[in-house]
């Protein structure tokens, strides 16, 4: 496993939306059926765009002995983006009353049904994290083959989805005191979810920043 890349895939694993579905799920019926059909949608969804990004990086000489400029350079634009995002989460939000009152969310309604459930697991992953992009561009970098480009890539996939996996084991074999438990975890996320996102990502687009301009300049 390139160094590097399990790191970014723990930090790009911080998704406090797909937490709170998981734990939706686990106060209707059917729960162990259908947190497997959330978790197994998300894992396809996350691997086939980490295997489309990695095959873009390669095809498009982003790795860093093929073409180190550029693939610095798309190390800068991922922290720049990711500082971005961090001071657009550190931003104060104003909630309506009306649109809590409005009835049931979007995400509760995909609840309602097996099918919904698995067409959530995919929206919620299919655009990939700039934070994931990192991690495939590590796998890249490491130049093995195809086969092991694979395998990195389904462990990092793993990695990033933790936060949904251990819920689901949870629901699965011990569904009462899960749903206890995660309701807790949920409301911890509603409070400080938003730092710790604003640390995570301007931690990393730092990161990535001061390794590229370190890659262009060696």
């Amino acid at each position: 496993m390139p160094p590097g890349a399990i790191s970014l895939a723990v930090a790009a694993s911080i998704y406090p939306p797909a937490v709170a579905a998981v734990i939706a799920l686990g106060r209707g019926s059917d729960v162990r059926l259908r947190v497997v059909l959330l978790v197994a949608a998300a894992l396809l969804t996350v691997f086939a765009t980490g295997a489309l990004m990695l095959l873009l990086i390669t095809d498009a000489g982003l790795t860093g002995s093929h073409h180190r400029t550029a693939g610095a350079g798309l190390e800068v634009a991922i922290g720049v983006v990711l500082l971005g995002l961090a001071y657009w989460l550190r931003r104060p939000r104003a909630e309506s009353s009306a649109a809590k009152a409005s009835g049931p969310s979007k995400t509760a309604r995909y609840l309602e049904s097996r099918r919904l459930v698995l067409t959530l697991g995919f929206i919620l992953y299919v655009v990939p994290s700039p934070i994931y992009l990192a991690a495939v561009k590590v796998v890249a970098d490491a130049h093995v083959s195809t086969s092991a480009e694979l395998v990195d890539l389904a462990v990092i996939t793993v990695v990033m989805l933790w936060m949904i996996e251990l819920p689901m084991v949870m629901l699965i074999f011990f569904p009462v005191r899960a749903a206890a438990t995660l309701e807790g975890v949920n409301a911890w996320f509603a409070h400080h979810g938003r730092t710790l996102a604003v640390v995570i990502a301007a931690g990393v687009g730092l990161y990535l920043i001061i390794a590229g301009v370190a890659h262009l300049l060696s």
